[in-house]
């Protein structure tokens, strides 16, 4: 259904002025008789206003907890709304025609109202007129342009900001009855209420396979719930339950993960349930308030140890705030966390160094903000990032740097013949981790996916096509075995009935410097030239992988760049380590204690089926043997600084 379809739905066909077509418009809209004036319509609007007492406003999702509102609201009417690099007056309306030069991000948020939940919290808290009066000069003016006149802009009907506007919008109608608006105002914005309901109600307009779907339900349900005196709110209440229900289903795993790859997104959810929860309009929907309790509780992980959301997929690395992100602790949590359906595996350790902590991911649910990343992993040693992310860049999907950002080779994982992990859906796997298990001092963690697909890596991820797939049957089993302040083991096993290339690429953080000393062993550095580790390689016939040192090549493309905060790459040193073969098996090692370590020792065996590491340092062996065993699990054998343990894993 367009547009004009649903005005028309909605009667209207309206002048700017209150007018006979107006009366009749808003009397469809309440159906009620068009029997009297625009003041006896009116007076009927406050009397249903008025019997539903608790309207309130609907917060942002990024609204902080604790933030002040009314000061925030002062200092932005002050200094404008910073968001992409700019200014945007919150005074004065923008001239919407103008907004088609900027970024997609700038015109979504300005099309959503994302300016204003600053203005309509602060006008909950104080009452101050002046911020609703602001908020609503911008509003009205957006109702003019695009609703009464129906100018065209892709992004004023795009799906996340109908919904994020419809949840501001029955707010500021009880509001303006409250302080005695204009009755041509409020009809107005009776009339923008009925739109949103119309476009929202359409279950084939809702973008159920992303985030974006549950704000257009949101929205939907603010107002239904708030408006139920609107003839077609009885219409579309079912509507919106019954697809609320789907979505969390959907969106999330049972072990409370959401289901979109990035830390950031989670947040960003729970805050957003969490208003759903406190908003009193969900009483249909009980099992909300256990799925709330499951993803807060697996936000409290989403921190590294300077307490910054943990970048992986579209999460950018400048963001930190224990204010902006409802569920953020003011303290890490130290222990190991598996969410084995949602795909995630953390453990932060605490010691006298310093916390650190290790990040596996091996998640693909669907393309929603995925990178091209599986088993990726990221390290922070000591309360400093060590093994970063690259990061996000911009949602401008074609740019060079974006799709760097996105590719395999921008994160810790293996790059195969130059190419990218496919993110076609039905590539799709979920979980892939086989285990995580603490044996002794160590946690070994394993997963493994399979990939029958390859993608070049300078094609945007929104504009691959069936016929860019390059078939392939390339199994990659990677297994991690940490002894915090000791080491870190990165052993991979691929196997294929094919040669190819394969590079482990590992990327450091901007401040650290890499200094080969021999083919065997390559030293990082922090800014103060201190040796912050050793790297160690070798493959399974005890040869060390050829080594390649990157830190911000443009040609022949892009590599060893870090995005801060979404709008510039900064250059940051990179480690690959490369091999050619059809089966291999490779270890990387990082060597936190740097005293007498010898090579490490990786063997496979039985198709892959063993596999063994070992590791000496300073006289003190790991030793640990990994068998499958068909129907049964992975059978572990350890030796850990002369303790002995043998355990089998059901997988």
């Amino acid at each position: 259904m367009t547009f004009t379809e649903i005005s028309e739905i909605a009667g209207l066909r309206l002048s700017e002025l209150i007018s006979s077509p107006t009366l009749e418009a808003v009397c469809s809209c309440l159906g009620i008789s068009n029997e009297g004036n625009a003041s006896q319509i009116f007076e009927i609007i406050k009397q249903e206003i008025s019997k539903n007492t608790g309207v309130k406003y609907f917060a942002e999702a990024t609204i902080a907890k604790k933030a002040d509102p009314v000061g925030t609201a002062i200092r932005r009417l002050k200094n404008g709304f910073k968001t992409g690099g700019m200014s945007i007056d919150m005074k004065n309306p923008p001239i919407w025609s103008e907004l088609n030069n900027l970024t997609r991000n700038i015109r979504y948020k300005m099309h959503s109202w994302v300016m204003l939940d600053t203005l309509l919290s602060a006008d909950e808290k104080s009452k101050d007129n002046q911020f609703l009066d602001y908020a609503v000069n911008i509003a009205h003016d957006w109702i003019k342009n695009f609703i009464l006149q129906q100018k065209k802009d892709e992004f004023a009907w795009y799906d996340m900001a109908v919904g994020q506007r419809a949840t501001k919008l029955p707010y500021m109608l009880f509001r303006l009855v409250q302080t005695k608006a204009s009755i041509e105002t409020i009809f107005h914005f009776i009339l923008a209420c009925e739109v949103h309901i119309v476009e929202l109600s359409q279950k084939q307009r809702i973008a159920t396979h992303s985030n974006h779907g549950l704000f257009q339900i949101a929205g939907l349900i603010a107002l239904v719930r708030s408006l139920p005196w609107l003839k077609i709110s009885k219409e579309s209440h079912s509507v919106a339950i019954e697809v609320m229900k789907e979505m969390l289903d959907e969106h999330f795993s049972n072990d409370g993960l959401h289901k979109e790859h990035s830390p950031e997104y989670h947040l960003f959810m729970i805050n957003h349930l969490s208003s759903f929860l406190q908003s009193g309009w969900l009483e249909e929907i009980p099992e909300l308030v256990e799925l709330v309790s499951k993803v807060e509780d697996a936000s409290h992980w989403m921190q590294t140890p300077k307490l910054e959301v943990i970048s992986l997929g579209d999460s950018k690395n400048s963001l930190s705030s224990l204010e902006r992100w409802h569920a953020m602790s003011s303290k890490l949590k130290i222990g190991l966390k598996v969410f084995p359906e949602g795909g995630l595996a953390i453990e932060n350790i605490d010691s006298q160094k310093g916390k650190s902590q290790l990040v596996f991911s091996a998640q693909f649910h669907s393309r929603q903000h995925k990178h091209a990343d599986d088993l990726t992993f990221l390290y922070n040693l000591n309360g400093q990032p060590l093994i970063v992310d690259t990061g996000t860049f911009t949602y401008q999907y074609d740019l060079p740097e974006r799709i760097y950002c996105e590719s395999t080779k921008a994160h810790n994982t293996i790059e195969i013949d130059g190419l990218n992990y496919s993110r076609f859906r039905q590539d799709s796997f979920g979980s892939c981790i086989q285990f995580v298990e603490k044996i002794g001092s160590c946690t070994i963690f394993r997963g493994e996916v399979k990939h029958n697909t390859l993608i070049s890596s300078f094609i945007p991820n929104n504009k691959i096509k069936n016929t860019d797939k390059i078939i392939c049957d390339i199994s990659h089993r990677r297994t991690i075995v940490h002894f915090p302040n000791r080491f870190l083991a990165i052993i991979d096993h691929i196997e294929s009935p094919e040669p190819h290339d394969y590079i482990q690429w590992n990327h450091f953080a901007p401040n650290l410097s890499i200094r080969k000393y021999t083919n065997r062993k390559i030293g990082i550095h922090n800014s103060k030239e201190e040796s912050i580790c050793i790297v160690l390689t070798n493959d399974s016939k005890g040869t060390p992988l050829d080594t390649i040192e990157v830190t911000g090549q443009s040609q022949p493309h892009l590599q060893g760049w870090f995005s801060h905060d979404g709008r510039e790459l900064i250059p940051n040193p990179t480690l690959g380590f490369s091999t050619f073969g059809e089966n291999k098996t490779f270890v990387t090692v990082f060597d936190f204690k740097m005293q007498n370590t010898g090579d490490p020792y990786i063997r496979t065996g039985s198709n892959g089926n063993y596999e063994r590491f070992a590791l000496t340092q300073d006289g003190s062996k790991v030793d640990i043997k990994l068998r499958n065993i068909v129907n049964k699990g992975v059978s572990i054998e350890a030796e850990i600084d002369g303790t002995e343990f043998s355990k089998l894993i059901e997988t």
